[in-house]
């Protein structure tokens, strides 16, 4: 069986892998010069950073485990998890009990209410429940308005760009267990850890040994169309290009699949359309001395345009700090068409404002990267509208982080869905075109 798979992001790489497994006839369609997507790098010179911030949890299993068998597990770097809150431009620790119970922000009522609601959803089994109820009233419910309005509906605006009305609150289950993963009661210290060369390293090793077993990546491939017709795929149209695969699957954010198929029914393509998805503007800068001694700072200003730093050491260059400061953003949102030059402007005042003694002369390097669909959200009713691997069109897979609902769309939950739906295809559970 020729299998064709389009997009070289995570997903498709590690599915090109798993599937290389059992010796069937891959090729990987990359519409970019190289593999990556949102793993990719960033080059200052010889200094090389991720683009985006891939935390890796001690729990993430399928990542790890596929980061051994790439020989990558001396890479991974575990660092103290320090946390906390930026309120009204002012920080606060969450590093141990003590500090939640002190927490400002909240009074005492409902620090309490928020403690019990951390714990009752540690590994919460009925999560199906939260699917047909949003965030927000679960939250007020279960938190009360002072602490909603204080402190959760700032951290909603600011993480759906406005429109956090529409998302379920098995989402907030999902954040509430990976983050409790990292820190446990009663110090609330963890640890997180990261790959000394970013997830890029992962998936140049996933690429190299998917080559090596004769697998194909086809680079500067941009799919034009998927054409269809008597209810199947007929050949792919890329680049004046025709290719025809036995199954194609579309490793790629689902509103980007929609261009790519004119030819599908009207039902189906609202039933893709339904899937929203969250862009992201993330500048990267390289400070010549540390910003502050948290791993990572929530902001609960939705007005400040970033909503969380990020900050680690960079692991090859000794005394510079990494930062990332990711805004996500509707993939209509103007700040996608903002140029670096007015980003850094705005991004760095308002740091200014939060870090007193931050000298913008300790910027090394400077970056801004942006991709419009980066992030599926997790709406009300999402268990029956999550898209399908296979398509109605035979010949046809779909295959993204949507589908790892109720999971959050992580590092470790693409590559164990990649895992499992290699494993199906190899056992024949998905109709190619016969």
């Amino acid at each position: 069986m020729r299998i064709g798979i389009i997009g070289g992001g995570l997903m498709g790489v590690a599915l090109a892998y798993f599937l290389s497994e059992s010796g069937l006839d891959v090729t990987l369609l990359e519409q970019g010069n190289h593999l990556g997507g949102l793993n990719d790098e960033i080059h200052f010179g010889e200094m090389r950073v991720p683009r985006y911030q891939n935390p890796i949890l001690s729990g993430d299993l399928a990542l790890l485990d596929l980061c051994a068998r790439m020989g990558l597990q001396d890479e991974i770097v575990f660092q103290k998890a320090a946390s906390g809150f930026v309120h009204e431009h002012k920080l606060y620790s969450m590093a141990n009990l003590l500090d939640f119970l002190s927490f400002p922000v909240l009074n005492i009522r409902d620090r309490m209410r928020l403690g019990t609601l951390i714990l009752r959803t540690q590994g919460k089994p009925d999560w199906a429940s939260l699917d047909a109820v949003s965030a927000g009233e679960w939250l007020l419910q279960n938190c009360g308005p002072e602490a909603f309005d204080r402190l959760w509906r700032p951290l909603l605006e600011a993480k759906f760009d406005g429109v956090y009305d529409r998302v379920a609150a098995s989402y907030i289950w999902a954040w509430l267990n990976r983050m409790s993963s990292i820190r446990r009661m009663p110090s609330l210290e963890g640890k997180i850890g990261y790959l000394r060369h970013g997830h890029y390293s992962l998936v140049t090793a996933l690429a190299k040994a998917f080559v090596e077993r004769g697998g194909h990546v086809q680079y500067d491939t941009r799919v034009q169309e998927i054409e269809l017709g008597d209810g199947r795929v007929q050949r792919i149209r890329a680049t004046g290009n025709a290719l025809e695969f036995d199954l194609t699957i579309a490793a790629i954010a689902t509103p980007a699949l929609l261009p790519l198929l004119p030819g599908i029914s009207a039902e189906y393509r609202a039933s893709l359309a339904a899937t929203k998805y969250l862009g992201l503007v993330c500048p990267v800068m390289v400070l010549d001395r540390p910003l502050s001694e948290f791993w990572t700072l929530n902001l609960t200003d939705p007005t400040i345009p970033f909503a969380t730093v990020v900050e680690m050491p960079h692991p090859s260059y000794q005394g510079y700090t990494v930062v990332h400061l990711p805004r996500f953003t509707a993939p209509d949102n103007d700040w996608l068409g903002v140029s670096d030059e007015v980003i850094r402007e705005a991004w760095v005042s308002h740091l200014k404002m939060i870090f007193p003694q931050f000298d913008e002369r300790s910027i090394s390097h400077f970056a801004v990267s942006r991709s419009r669909y980066v992030e599926p959200v997790y709406s009300v009713g999402m268990l029956a509208n999550r898209p399908a691997v296979m398509t109605p069109y035979a010949g046809l897979a779909l295959v993204n982080s949507s589908q790892v609902y109720p999971e959050l769309p992580t590092s470790n939950a693409t590559v164990a869905h990649a895992q499992r739906v290699a494993q199906q295809i190899i056992q024949g559970q998905f109709q190619a075109i016969g």
